[in-house]
């Protein structure tokens, strides 16, 4: 390949490689080179470069260097070129900004440039440049920023000086500084004061593993607000190349919010413990007094009279019916945590199973439509919620006789399990509260419930990963239909 006029004669000294194994390696490399002399005309511009500018071979030697720039920024390059010229030295130009060029056609597009002083063989000094097309690596670059401000979580870009180089929208948001604010900040600006004499050793040892991993696993981090308040994060950090260098990606999560929701919850569960202390042991024990006091009261007179008899049946009545509502609300509470103890679920047995043991009433029926493979699952939570549903069923018929249908199918990851009936049916307006504890749809002492039985089924369903639903009124104005989603996977939770 013959080099470009003046190449080998510009490039070569009197000692040096012959000029055409020169010129050779000159056209042969990456990158655009261009040969510029003291003047700003070019000597020599390699087959990349003309390639990159769109230029014919030999269209630019004897040129001003100045076409290749865009027009707004020729006449203030002139100086520039001037300047290096009297001193100069090897450097990257335009250090921390977007340069562009311009090819033949006037398209412009965004260009890296090097700077090399070149003597000649005469003494004349010259000016090599490499020029580079970044338009793919630019593109990439504004794409990564544009996914990096619009990332859910709060993220950093941290370089090995412990500097911010990067901060994305809602970390800004979240600790109350201005993205301009923080980036050239140090890292430590953002950490209370006790964590930070420890954390360059941290941080320095971290890079030197450099694995995906989350920060301070087992205890509990907080970052610091620009106002001077604390905020409680999880932190996620992994290494990543950014600006060509090596640095540390933080992604920082306000986990504020999930914290007081967890606080709320386990004081919650701490009263519901509590709770359920006092009424098995402090409410049971005077209950057991009063039927015991009952049993002396009627042995004592002996042959009571018939009106005696009636209200002291009554009174034992009343007293198994508070010891049945300890029991319910006692299954409630434990009904808070998910069981763990999987075994092989067969919902074509298991109701049978649920309907033996708790045999229908005289007039009622049920049929069942089951359409659904084993599955692994908790099998004692999922037979309470359908013996409450089948027994709720009946208890809140309003006639003698009545027919009942289970039918069970497979949609995606759940099992759902509907139970019909042709009872009076749910009014729209109680849909939401006979999930209460507490609460029916009729009055409770009419059917002898407690009104906890569908407020421990929702319990159960959701806190195994399921959800339930009433459909009611379906026809004539009559019946409900409790449909039920229970997962056909095991869910595990993080804490397991």
């Amino acid at each position: 390949m013959n080099a470009p006029h003046g190449a080998p004669a510009a490039l070569a000294a009197d000692s040096g490689p012959a000029p055409e194994l020169l010129a050779r390696a000159f056209n042969a490399a990456p990158s655009g080179f261009v040969l510029v002399d003291r003047a700003g005309r070019i000597v020599a511009a390699n087959d990349e470069l003309l390639r990159m500018f769109a230029y014919p071979s030999e269209a630019l030697v004897g040129q001003p260097l100045e076409m290749l720039l865009p027009a707004a920024v020729r006449d203030r390059h002139v100086p520039l070129r001037e300047a290096f010229f009297e001193r100069p030295s090897p450097r990257a130009m335009g250090a921390g900004r977007v340069l562009y060029a311009r090819r033949a056609d006037g398209h412009e597009f965004p260009v890296e440039i090097g700077l090399n002083p070149v003597p000649r063989p005469d003494g004349e000094p010259l000016v090599l440049a490499s020029v580079v097309d970044i338009s793919e690596r630019l593109a990439l670059e504004w794409a990564f920023r544009g996914v990096f401000d619009a990332a859910p979580v709060g993220m950093l870009i941290i370089d090995d000086g412990g500097h911010i180089a990067m901060a994305n929208r809602v970390l800004c948001d979240a600790l109350g500084y201005g993205p301009a604010l923080l980036v050239g900040q140090p890292m430590d600006r953002l950490l209370p004061e006790r964590y930070r004499p420890r954390h360059g050793a941290l941080m320095a040892s971290y890079r030197q593993t450099g694995e995906a991993r989350m920060m301070g696993q087992g205890r509990d981090l907080t970052a610091l607000h620009a106002d001077g308040s604390e905020l409680e994060v999880e932190i996620g950090l992994r290494r990543v190349r950014w600006q060509r260098q090596t640095m540390t990606l933080a992604a920082i999560t306000d986990i504020s919010g999930r914290k007081r929701l967890e606080r709320e919850l386990r004081q919650a569960n701490a009263n519901l413990e509590e709770f359920t202390y006092v009424a098995s042991h402090d409410l049971r024990s005077p209950l057991r007094g009063i039927a015991d006091l009952v049993d002396w009261i009627e042995d004592d007179l002996s042959d009571p009279p018939q009106p005696v008899r009636h209200n002291l049946g009554r009174i034992r009545q009343r007293i198994l019916r508070m010891e049945r509502l300890m029991d319910d609300l006692l299954s409630y509470a434990r009904a808070g945590r998910a069981a763990t103890e999987l075994s092989t679920i067969d919902i074509g047995a298991l109701v049978p199973s649920v309907l033996e043991l708790q045999p229908l009433p005289l007039g009622f029926e049920v049929a069942l439509a089951i359409d659904s493979q084993p599955f692994q699952g908790t099998r004692t939570p999922l037979e309470t919620v359908l013996r409450n549903l089948l027994s709720n069923a009946i208890k809140h018929h309003d006639r003698d006789s009545g027919r009942l249908r289970v039918e069970v199918r497979q949609d995606d990851v759940y099992c759902v399990i509907d139970v019909v009936d042709d009872g009076p049916g749910v009014p729209e307006a109680a849909h939401e509260r006979i999930f209460k504890l507490f609460q029916t749809a009729s009055a409770a002492g009419e059917r002898g419930g407690s009104g906890i039985g569908l407020a421990l089924t929702k319990r159960l369903v959701e806190v195994h990963g399921g959800r339930i639903e009433l459909q009611s009124p379906l026809a004539d104005q009559r019946g409900a239909c409790f449909r039920v989603h229970w997962p056909r996977f095991p869910r595990r939770a993080s804490e397991d």
